[in-house]
């Protein structure tokens, strides 16, 4: 089970950057992150281990609250994150961008599946990336169905 959600966030300029840690669940309380004084919300999702349908709508209820005069950014989506991007309305606020995002890689010679950052510039055609296996340098597969996959750079 994934641990309590922490939010950790720095302003600078006229951008906070969240970092959300642990689990997107029923306990989860975004209060904190109301009327934050920021032109930009960039909200860095690599550490969240896991979330539930409660959760979820505790996320799509906070993000709807941000006005609209304010640009947000997701970053290092997980791929827990995207597959909720790609199922439910919502969890992403309309006008938000995906910066970037962990897309499935199988490295055949390595026989070992990894977690790959990649940034939503970079995909083109819903196709994926050629990757190189940082540790036998042979190309990667992707490991997933790239129109699925890549189905949430459509919303």
């Amino acid at each position: 089970m994934g641990s309590k959600l922490r939010l950790e966030t720095q302003i600078v300029n006229d951008t906070a950057t969240i970092l959300l840690k642990g689990s997107i669940d029923e306990d989860a309380d975004f209060k904190e992150l109301n009327d934050l004084e920021a032109k930009i919300y960039e909200f860095d999702f690599e550490n969240v281990d896991t979330l539930n349908s409660c959760g979820i709508r505790g996320w799509i209820s906070f993000v709807e609250k941000i006005p609209d005069t304010k640009k947000v950014v997701y970053k290092n989506c997980p791929q827990i994150v995207i597959e909720q991007i790609s199922m439910v309305f919502g969890f992403i606020k309309e006008g938000a961008l995906i910066e970037s995002f962990y897309a499935p890689y199988f490295c055949p010679k390595c026989d070992e599946e990894k977690k790959v950052r990649l940034l939503t510039k970079d995909i083109e055609n819903q196709k994926a990336p050629k990757m190189i296996c940082k540790k036998c340098n042979d190309e990667m597969e992707f490991d997933d169905i790239e129109t699925q996959y890549f189905s949430f750079l459509n919303r």
